[in-house]
């Protein structure tokens, strides 16, 4: 247990202090507090301005960072886990489970920080079209999917060597499975779906099981990621 705390608390701390996460956060922060000027000053709604923001700066930007956060969880310190798991400092449940626990806690962390004072001020001064459920339950929808990103990415992190590749993988198969799902009509699965329809969601026009739906399929999704990440890594040779 104090092995867990240990890695957790060094893993949590590097993440903290890393340059992706220097630039990832100032990023995100800039153009929110461009787009609450801009719909004080314009009487943007809120639905169209809060989407906008989904669509254009969080949701790209933060696929990035957390794929590259993510995809480098295990295999960025090859090396220093196979010497600390066969020194029996720490046993491989407890590496793999702080990582992933480091890496999508700080992904939540860092979307709570900055959506959640977003939404606030572009609610009191755009003019408001929006729902306190409807807002509630967009942003859950997204922070679903960027938990299944950060999941993939540690289950892509176990089952390659490399950091580059794994980053790559996350983010095609990420791209275009939104796309494709979302032309096959499947726009519950579609991550690309989903955010198109963030303004009617905002105004709380989007059916409730439509939003069960999204958040059912992403957390079991991310729940089966993680499970494949401790079960591969467990047994993976170090």
């Amino acid at each position: 247990m104090q092995a867990f705390l240990a890695i957790l608390q060094y893993d949590f701390g590097q993440l903290t202090r890393s340059w992706i996460s220097r630039i990832w956060v100032p990023l995100l922060v800039a153009p929110a507090l461009a787009l609450v000027f801009i719909a004080n000053n314009e009487a943007e709604l809120a639905s169209e301005t809060m989407a906008f923001y989904m669509w254009a700066v969080l949701a790209p930007i933060s696929a990035l960072a957390v794929a590259i956060l993510a995809s480098g969880a295990i295999n960025g310190e090859a090396t220093i886990a196979s010497d600390s798991i066969l020194s029996r400092s720490v046993t491989r449940t407890e590496y793999v489970t702080a990582k992933i626990i480091s890496r999508v806690g700080f992904t939540v962390a860092v979307y709570l920080a900055v959506v959640i004072p977003f939404s606030y001020l572009v609610i009191r001064y755009a003019a408001a079209d929006t729902s306190l459920g409807g807002v509630i339950a967009g942003l859950l929808m997204v922070a679903s999917m960027l938990i299944f990103l950060a999941t993939f990415g540690i289950a892509m992190s176990v089952t390659m060597s490399g950091v580059l590749p794994a980053v790559m993988v996350v983010l095609l198969v990420v791209t275009l499975s939104g796309a494709v799902l979302q032309f096959l009509g499947l726009s519950w699965m579609s991550t690309t779906a989903v955010i198109d329809q963030l303004p009617e969601t905002f105004r709380g026009h989007t059916a409730a099981w439509e939003q069960v739906r999204v958040l059912l399929v992403f957390n079991v999704m991310s729940i089966l990621a993680l499970f494949s990440s401790v079960w591969l890594f467990r047994r993976k040779d170090l």
